[in-house]
């Protein structure tokens, strides 16, 4: 028998050649998006969890509170992981992390390199990183002893041995000169679904050797540095986290007193760093669980409009069964035996989409891994071939559970005569089906037009600095540069293509780091609070084009600015005070220090605009600085030749690292570049889906009214009247679609925009352009269907009834 419904299912998928294309291609689409996303967010949530005791393992992260408010912060200071480790028995093991960027040379040849850690010997024992070469217990015993990636130690040393050779790098290294590291290991490249990232792991103790005094007291002042604890198995983590919160009581409790500061500890699981983490100075990118959620919504929400586009095209093209279902209880068909035939077309035809949709999934490969930067993995694997199989065979059974039961419900003496109506629960089914598909629809569109007019305007948005033709040039330690600086800087100012140079220690809108301060407000009370600060030049404020709105810059060469301090907008304010000139004179204690208050700038962005602008002080730079602030003026292109000419022939020695400002600034806001891009794309297939299914209503709506399109036509109706009569129902639907998504969509976007201090206000005219949008979409579907109706030849109509 099955055979028989094998062979029948194949001849009427393949004489119904329109019906099968048009099912095919939905539930194809459908599965296909669905495996992506499904595959993209299995890896979100893979994150960590290759390690084999990430359940014990947490990230220790601060908590501060003052005068002028809190926040929490990913850094813990130096001395926190071994007196952890002494102090409460539920730690087995802690380990420090220390991020950094560096200039590593092998010969003649040097390259800047990212991700440069500094780590314990404890690192092994905690993490689940493969050492492939060394001896784990010893590797990082010794102070400037580096364990190098396999990536590494293909790029440097090739097919050669690489423990016990040295690599000369510019990282904590007395004399400028760059130091020399001994290569005692070599790890496994650090998987893609880690949430910090390694291609060098350095022993932690050469800081120590570098700079033995940030482990004593004041160490436990210097908040730069990740803390990661592995509990023991019976620890009880809710007693551990009251144990931590107290933890610095007594080591500066007295001075958390005396200054009226608060630091305390708390635990994040090792597995929610990727998705639930959002701290300052994260150790590195990570993500947001709302977006695997969305994202998880659409593949779900296209795959489910497939299958309610396979309902509504079966029961469009149903009629043309009729006579078949009749044919087949008059010789004894039973009405299981029907249902089965009908379930076993619709199981083919699944199986067939599901086969499409890895045609599918190869073609947009290449697209979706650029859009999403990851590869996708395990596709043709068991764990992912088997679910499918499941999951598209109960899709093709479900969706067509519903027509095998209406066709093979109809009385044998009906289906003969064609005395057939399909009830009316059955056309509210289908226009509920539609109004939720273009409810969906709605909301997406509406989704990609709120998100566009955001990132339009964070690319747009006044900064309170000129990031355009602005090259930023990365110093990497290097001290030729440092001390070779100011001919550097006669001969560029010399040329035609530099408008003005300046120096400071961090780039902006790349993040600062943040120190206490006390400062009077306007009541004249003294409030111990922070300040984000950074050194500068008398030439920054000029070079970066900031808006001065009192006092001065910093005059070059003066003594006395060196305890002068410019500060922004948001002091201001946080302080109390109503105007910038007010606090001109004013003296802050700041880095142990007396320092005056000579000028106040327009508030800058130095971290996304995912946050509020915060007190910020700028304070001037001596030799020390980081980075070098080229504004270039004229051909782009000629102005950077001729700073890299400028650059070898001052500093041939140096590495010549560089980057434009809005390069930068647009690395902050890539993860929500990407959500745009996917969920843009995903929206138009879902969109495209949904067109599908209206296309199939309006379909069924033409074959059931056949003989009355004919009589009108008969009758002098015109073709436009026609095409009105049969898309006002449709148009209806639409609205009514409109109506129910206005609200969702309102909400699920203004909770999407509450990660932005800095947001537009969207209003009508959002939901407007989406509402037009998909009614045009939709009159667009419905004429193209109907305008075969309204045309045809109603003689052969009324032949054919």
């Amino acid at each position: 028998m099955i055979r028989n419904y094998i062979t029948a299912a194949l001849r009427h998928l393949l004489k119904r050649k329109t019906y099968t294309l048009l099912n095919a291609f939905g539930l194809s689409i459908g599965l296909a998006c669905a495996t992506l996303i499904a595959l993209w967010v299995k890896d979100e949530l893979s994150f960590d969890t290759f390690h084999e005791k990430a359940s014990r393992t947490y990230r220790v992260a601060a908590t501060f509170v003052d005068e002028s408010g809190r926040f929490d912060q990913a850094v813990t200071c130096i001395p926190l992981a071994p007196a952890l480790e002494t102090d409460l028995p539920e730690i087995e093991h802690a380990v420090r992390i220390d991020r950094s960027d560096a200039v590593v040379q092998l010969g003649d040849r040097k390259f800047v390199e990212d991700n440069v850690l500094g780590v314990d010997p404890s690192f092994f024992k905690i993490f689940s990183f493969q050492l492939l070469k060394g001896n784990i217990e010893t590797a990082l015993n010794e102070p400037y002893n580096i364990v190098i990636s396999e990536s590494m130690s293909k790029k440097y040393f090739g097919e050669l041995d690489p423990i016990g050779h040295t690599l000369r790098i510019f990282l904590y290294d007395p004399n400028q000169q760059g130091a020399e590291y001994k290569v005692t290991g070599v790890v496994q490249d650090c998987p893609l679904n880690s949430h910090f990232r390694y291609d060098f792991l350095f022993s932690f103790k050469t800081i120590e050797a570098y700079d033995p005094d940030s482990f004593g007291y004041d160490g436990w002042f210097n908040n730069g540095y990740y803390t990661y604890i592995l509990v023991k198995p019976d620890a009880r983590i809710d007693g551990l986290s009251v144990k931590l919160a107290k933890f610095l009581e007594k080591y500066i409790g007295n001075d958390m007193k005396k200054h009226n500061i608060n630091w305390t500890y708390f635990l994040q699981p090792l597995t929610d760093i990727h998705l639930k983490s959002n701290l300052r100075y994260e150790l590195g990118p990570t993500t947001s669980i709302g977006y695997v959620v969305v994202f998880a919504s659409v593949g779900l929400v296209v795959f489910l409009l497939a299958c309610i586009n396979y309902i509504n095209l079966s029961t469009a093209y149903s009629s043309d069964r009729f006579k078949e279902v009749g044919v087949r209880k008059v010789i004894g068909a039973r009405r299981n035996q029907l249902i089965g035939q009908y379930l076993m077309e619709s199981w083919i035809l699944a199986m067939v989409s599901l086969l499409v949709a890895f045609v599918w999934i190869e073609l947009a490969r290449p697209l979706f891994e650029s859009l999403t930067g990851k590869p996708v993995m395990a596709l043709y694997a068991p764990e992912t071939i088997i679910p499918l199989i499941i999951i598209g065979s109960v899709a093709g059974i479900v969706s067509g559970l519903y027509p095998s039961l209406i066709l093979s419900s109809f009385p044998t003496v009906n289906v003969l005569k064609a005395n057939l109506k399909s009830g009316s629960m059955g056309v509210l089914l289908r226009k509920s089906l539609v109004v939720v598909q273009f409810s969906v629809t709605v909301i997406l569109v509406t989704g990609i037009v709120v998100i566009q007019r955001q990132l339009s305007f964070i690319r747009t948005k006044d900064l309170g600095f000129n990031k355009e033709n602005l090259l930023v040039l990365n110093v990497n330690g290097s001290s030729e540069v440092r001390t070779g600086y100011q001919g550097f800087y006669n001969e560029l100012l010399s040329g035609k293509f530099v408008e003005s140079v300046a120096r400071s220690s961090s780039f902006i809108a790349g993040g600062l780091g943040n120190s206490g301060a006390t400062f009077e407000d306007a009541s004249g009370k003294k409030v111990n609070g922070t300040f984000y600060n950074f050194s500068i030049d008398a030439d920054y404020i000029g070079t970066y084009k900031m808006k001065l709105l009192a006092g001065r810059t910093f005059v070059p060469g003066s003594l006395a600015d060196s305890t002068s301090l410019i500060v922004n907008e948001a002091t201001v304010r946080a302080y109390g005070y109503e105007s910038p000139a007010d606090v001109i004179g004013k003296d802050v204690l700041f880095r142990g220090k007396t320092f005056h208050l000579v000028g106040v700038v327009r508030d800058f962005n130095y971290n996304t605009l995912h946050t509020q602008v915060e007190p910020t002080c700028m304070y001037m730079a001596r030799n020390g600085f980081s980075r070098i602030a080229v504004r270039l003026n004229g051909d782009v292109n000629e102005g950077v030749g001729y700073v890299t000419g400028v650059w070898k022939k001052h500093f041939p020695n140096s590495v010549l690292d560089h980057s434009f400002a809005d390069d930068r600034l647009d690395v902050n806001y890539r993860s929500e570049q990407r959500f745009s891009k996917i969920f843009i794309i995903f929206s138009a297939i879902a969109v495209t889906v949904a067109c599908l299914g209206l296309f199939s209503l309006v379909s069924f709506s033409v074959e059931t009214r056949t003989k009355e399109i004919g009589i009108r036509k008969v009758l002098g109706a015109t073709v436009g009247s026609i095409l009105g009569m049969l898309s006002r129902e449709f148009v209806v639907l639409v609205l009514i679609s409109v109506v129910v998504a206005i609200p969702v969509a309102y909400y699920l976007m203004n909770d999407w925009l509450s990660n932005f201090a800095y947001r537009i206000d969207f209003g009508p005219s959002a939901f407007l352009a989406a509402g037009i949008l998909v009614l045009a979409i939709a009159a667009i579907t419905v004429a193209i269907r109907s305008m075969t109706a309204a045309t045809a030849n109603p003689v052969k109509a009324l032949r054919n009834e």
